[in-house]
């Protein structure tokens, strides 16, 4: 299947970017988002495999399975909690919570702790199971886009998911539909363009299908409805460092730097919905 920019639309200019582990890359000329050409349809089918294997051209350090979670799991809450803070910072009664990409549940079984009513989506079914199970958690095996609570959310949670979804924009218009009109969205997606501290970090193809900078993450979020709130960088492939045997006075450094200069290789986003939107 043919890409194109989901800001821009399927007439959107765009040119030959990079190619990387055999995979197209292009470059809307109009926002700035570097995207793959042609995605293959299985890829998403096929994450929880490859990530487990740590397959694929640019393979994803990917951590947030169960068993990692119980290894390291003050590192987890750490990285839980400065969402949550995020989250409040913006919007302080949170009643209700969508998870978006919930993966087994592990920042969802968090947040219910924290008082609000919690649902997550997750289109893997087995994972979904797990979260259900493991957690007791409300875990859904259903798009975002088809998804509908008559209830509207007053936090929405997407974390490391938009970058895998073929329809970036209708996800973000559906959950522009979900939320309360004082509510908030958080997003957080690899931030691989500049910069990129951690080194090392790769771009995560095939399944990382969208490349996002500071610039084209807001653009397309404007596109959907929303406005940026707060906008910061981070650290990915934190787990992947302990599971190593670091952190070493080297990461620690790198850490800081990404966190301080706002060079970090993840991009964690509070959107709200237009205020000329809102009653």
């Amino acid at each position: 299947m043919k890409l194109f920019c989901p800001t821009c639309g399927p007439n959107c200019p765009s040119r030959p970017y990079d190619i990387r582990s055999g995979y197209v890359l292009r470059r809307c000329t109009a926002c700035g988002l570097v995207f793959m050409e042609e995605l293959t349809e299985a890829v998403n089918a096929d994450f929880y495999e490859d990530v487990a294997e740590q397959a694929g051209g640019d393979a994803i350090e990917y951590w947030s399975f169960p068993d990692k979670f119980d290894a390291y799991r003050p590192v987890f809450e750490g990285f839980f909690e400065e969402r949550w803070d995020l989250l409040r910072s913006a919007t302080p009664n949170i009643r209700r919570l969508l998870d978006v990409g919930c993966g087994y549940g592990l920042f969802l079984q968090y947040a219910a702790r924290q008082g609000p009513t919690c649902v997550g989506l997750e289109l893997d079914p087995t994972v979904a199971t797990h979260a259900r199970e493991a957690y007791g958690l409300d875990v859904r095996s259903i798009r975002v886009e088809d998804f509908y609570d008559d209830t509207p959310f007053d936090a929405i949670v997407m974390a490391d998911v938009l970058e895998h979804l073929p329809d970036a924009k209708e996800v973000l218009t559906s959950c522009r539909q979900l939320l309360a009109p004082d509510g908030v969205l958080f997003i957080q997606v690899p931030n691989v363009l500049g910069f990129k501290l951690p080194w090392g970090q790769g771009w995560g193809l095939p399944h990382h299908i969208w490349q996002f900078s500071r610039s084209s993450l807001r653009q397309l979020l404007n596109a959907a409805g929303f406005q940026i709130a707060s906008m910061q960088t981070g650290i990915m492939g934190v787990i992947g460092v302990y599971e190593r045997g670091g952190p070493s006075w080297s990461d620690q450094i790198n850490w800081s730097l990404a966190r301080t200069l706002g060079i970090g290789n993840r991009l964690a986003v509070v959107a709200i919905p237009h205020r000329a939107e809102n009653p």
